[in-house]
């Protein structure tokens, strides 16, 4: 199987520098936790505050290489994402995970092969009720987000581009 990762060939400031009519650049810095700093691919996105059952049921298909973007409405009480999740998407070829919210086991994450952005770690889990929407618009930090979207990351920063950039 041929991951798309071997060599990266852009970097978040060219994409600015190049596509600045084209990008939506995400104006919060979201801290990287997973082993593989950059990462791209096609979003697919959740609604779900204080609940990750969509989370871990989605990462558990094929994602393609996509990065899926979670939005838990900023939850501080809960974490969205643990290891064993995390480990489940990289598994399933997902290209990353973006948590506009919280996520746990970092020690762990640090050393999964997958691109993981969140606000910070929190130890709690979240409850189990099956609560939120896949496939929605999301809005956050003055950046809209729809399914189909691309997402390009770096440790500089994330953008959002309607349609795949050529490099």
């Amino acid at each position: 199987m041929l991951y798309w990762a071997v060599t990266i060939q852009y970097s978040v400031p060219d994409i600015c520098d190049n596509f600045s009519d084209s990008i939506q650049v995400g104006d919060i810095h979201f801290q990287s936790y997973g082993k593989k700093k950059s990462f791209y691919g096609q979003v697919e996105t959740l609604f779900c505050p204080d609940d990750n059952s969509l989370v871990k049921k989605l990462l558990n298909t094929n994602g393609n290489n996509k990065v899926l973007v979670v939005d838990a409405s900023s939850n501080a009480h809960t974490s969205m994402v643990g290891d064993q999740i995390a480990a489940a998407a990289k598994k399933n070829n997902w290209a990353g995970i973006i948590v506009n919210g919280y996520i746990r086991d970092i020690e762990v994450i640090a050393n999964i092969d997958i691109g993981v952005l969140a606000k910070a770690s929190v130890p709690l889990k979240t409850n189990k009720d099956d609560f939120g929407k896949q496939g929605v618009n999301l809005y956050f930090n003055n950046v809209i987000i729809k399914p189909g979207f691309w997402i390009y990351v770096d440790t500089n920063g994330w953008v959002v581009s309607k349609n795949k950039l050529e490099f």
